[in-house]
């Protein structure tokens, strides 16, 4: 039974909307995004997928809590062409889900799913598992899942199962995904040339801080802005994930800064899309307000006000604190279990991120530690988070 509106239901809505006086809005959806996306003129802006063959628009959708397949045929209507999914999400549900959605319109849209790195038969099983999910003959782009390394790059056997699906007519593009190390991920797939994709967590406060000032001046880091600039100019396609800095609650007066937040990460010329999440046809329709839209005045007052809400909470999955640990708490994987609970709201992601931890991973250790020594260059307080973490998601 569906707790929120229907489709039609929200059609309706928009309809009665589009009749009252100049200036109203919808409940939730800010002024800007009132009417943008269906009465837009023309088809909206495409890039080209770096060097895959693909030209998509600049808002995807990115299927990970996305639950009724409605939405995401809503969205594929409002015109978004590229979904994201994965084998892992929901226990594999999600990619089910995104097959229901795509029923009679696949055609309309570049499909992406993930593998996670393992034997050749591994791989290859997954991919054919995920085929039979999502109801296709082919995956657009299969992406190697969450990796970290240049030693995963250019794993050979991994490569092995790509080639073979590639050459099986499986899968049309291979790809990578990161979450932390992704500096080094984005440069290693440039230097070695095998992938055509990489899939970056990439938002407003990824390059800031102190320490990513530090490092840029020493020349220890080209800040990911600048590296994504450089790789996407050698032809690879870079699409950006999480970029709504945790989906945290919006400043109060119904000021949105979702908008804001995508309109920041397309204006660099090295991002090709965006899967923000959606989980409504009210999300939908203001994230797609953001397509062509410029980075303004207006944007950096709302993600400034969007950061004095998010206070100390969010991780910028920059991975700097990976291993920083010496009790061996897997820190930037803690902070995201954290993140998806609070942020997103979506406890059971957010347990079954924390859940995947190995022992002595977690943040138990966190419980008795007398001085976190774990620096971060958002100055989140670590120590505090990782014991939140590990009270709510333990268990």
């Amino acid at each position: 039974m569906r707790s929120g509106p229907t489709r039609r239901d929200f059609l309706r809505m928009m309809g009665a909307a589009a009749g009252v006086a100049v200036g109203a809005t919808l409940p939730g959806i800010p002024r800007s995004a009132s009417g943008a996306t269906s009465s837009s003129p023309g088809k909206p802006e495409q890039r080209p997928l770096g060097k895959t063959g693909f030209r998509v628009g600049t808002v995807g959708i990115g299927a990970m809590t996305t639950r009724d397949p409605e939405v995401i045929r809503f969205a594929v209507e409002r015109g978004v062409d590229y979904v994201d999914t994965a084998a892992a999400y929901m226990g594999g549900e999600n990619e089910r889900i995104v097959g229901r959605a795509l029923a009679g319109i696949r055609d309309k849209v570049v499909l992406a799913t993930k593998v996670r790195i393992g034997t050749v038969g591994q791989m290859i099983l997954s991919a054919e598992n995920s085929l039979r999910s999502l109801k296709v003959d082919v995956i657009d782009v299969l992406q190697l899942h969450g990796i970290s390394t240049e030693a995963e790059v250019t794993d050979e056997g991994a490569r092995e199962a790509f080639r073979k699906l590639i050459d099986q007519g499986k899968v049309r593009a291979a790809g990578v995904t990161t979450h932390r190390g992704q500096e080094t991920v984005l440069l290693a797939v440039q230097k070695h040339g095998f992938y055509k994709t990489v899939l970056v967590a990439y938002n407003f406060r990824s390059d800031t801080g102190v320490a990513a000032t530090v490092a840029g001046a020493l020349g220890l880091s080209q800040g990911l802005s600048n590296t994504i600039r450089a790789v996407a100019g050698s032809g690879i396609g870079v699409i950006a994930m999480k970029t709504q800095a945790g989906g945290y609650a919006s400043p109060p007066g119904g000021f949105s800064p979702h908008q804001a937040a995508l309109a920041w990460v397309l204006a660099n010329p090295g991002v090709v899309t965006t899967i923000p999440g959606m989980t409504s046809y009210a999300q939908v329709e203001e994230n797609l307000g953001a397509r062509g839209k410029r980075f303004a005045l207006a944007d950096h007052i709302a993600l400034r006000r969007y950061a004095l809400e998010i206070g100390d909470r969010h991780c910028g999955l920059c991975g700097a604190c990976g291993g920083a640990c010496p009790r061996g708490v897997e820190v930037p994987n803690v902070l995201r279990a954290l993140m998806y609970l609070e942020g997103s709201r979506e406890e059971g992601l957010a347990r079954a991120t924390y859940g995947s931890l190995p022992p002595g991973r977690n943040a138990a250790a966190c419980e008795d530690c007398e001085s976190c020594l774990v620096m971060c260059r958002l100055r989140l307080p670590v120590g505090r988070l990782g014991r939140r973490a590990h009270a709510r998601l333990a268990g």
